[in-house]
């Protein structure tokens, strides 16, 4: 009866091709599909509020956008799971988040999209893109992928020191990545297309680029601090409470400068609830595929008995 050698035990627990492919054309299908079902929900809020400064006619008429909205925030949360088999997925949507960013530094392109993608995706889908949602998700979502094929690689436990310092520097990058980046996409997406004001603009584009790299250096310290993102997606959820209010959303975010245009706006999307939930969901991500890789550790390094040597039989 052969016996299972510790290499094979490894590799029977990596992520196969197989797997890398699956997650792979799921992720890449799948994200920009949930991105869009979330902004078209969310833009039916937005416009409600707009017209009637609340829900308007009760909650009957947001009763559908709502479904969107948590089918695509169900859909972004599958993403991450997949993360649990293999990292690659994550790791290609982080690669989509150069088409977002694009449109983010340079403003011209919104005007083309909706000449061009006007006839193929939903006018929301388009809209989400000016109100800069997938760049929110996708680098997060890569920066995750990040964080998993390392741990998968190197699972030790993080030291207690470098835990506690995750727990204060992620909430501190996050905020600021998520302002810098509220401010670059008001100052230049929106100012385009309110004022026809389709040029470059380098602070808006440096405001864009800083705030990407912070948001994903905050998800990244993950890394070395598991429960890193807990504490920011809570207070994301207590904000995201206030879309019943929203009112109080823009009388409380909407008088920073700038930042006032656009924050409000992205929690009523759902934008605060779906990042808070996928930043839960890849804490667990986490601590599975950690635990797992440990397990791999501990059957390679296991020293399996050979068996004895026989001298070779010798005829009568």
């Amino acid at each position: 009866m052969s016996r299972k050698t510790p290499e094979g035990e490894v590799a029977m627990r990596r992520s196969s091709t197989l797997a890398r492919l699956i997650t792979v054309i799921i992720a890449v299908v799948i994200t920009p599909v949930a991105v869009g079902l979330l902004a078209s929900g969310g833009t039916k809020w937005l416009m409600t509020y707009f017209e009637y400064g609340s829900s308007g006619d009760g909650f009957g008429p947001l009763l559908m956008p709502t479904l969107l909205q948590a089918l695509g925030i169900l859909l972004l949360v599958a993403v991450v799971l997949t993360g649990v088999w293999s990292s690659a997925g994550l790791l290609a949507v982080g690669a989509l988040a150069l088409v977002p960013l694009a449109f983010a530094l340079f403003p011209a392109l919104l005007l083309e999209s909706y000449r061009v993608l006007g006839p193929v995706l939903p006018r929301e889908w388009i809209d989400g893109l000016t109100y800069g949602i997938p760049l929110i998700f996708f680098p997060a979502l890569g920066a995750m992928g990040i964080v998993l094929a390392n741990v998968r690689r190197r699972p030790e436990r993080p030291a207690t020191v470098l835990s506690i310092l995750g727990l204060v520097a992620a909430p501190i990058l996050l905020v600021a990545g998520i302002c810098l980046l509220a401010w670059g996409i008001a100052r230049g997406q929106f100012t385009a297309l309110q004022q026809f004001r389709f040029e470059f603009l380098p602070d808006a584009a440096a405001a864009v680029l800083v705030g990407t790299l912070l948001a994903i250096a905050g998800v990244f310290v993950t890394r070395w601090s598991t429960f890193a993102l807990v504490l920011p997606a809570v207070a994301l959820i207590v904000l995201s409470l206030l879309i019943l209010v929203p009112d109080v959303i823009f009388s409380t975010l909407g008088g920073i400068p700038m930042i006032g245009r656009t924050l409000p706006q992205l929690v009523i999307l759902g934008v605060g609830t779906a990042i808070a939930l996928i930043y839960l969901v890849f804490t667990v991500v986490v601590l599975r595929v950690r635990a797992r890789a440990l397990v791999v550790r501990s059957v390679a390094g296991t020293q399996y008995p050979t068996a004895p040597h026989y001298p070779p039989a010798v005829d009568a």
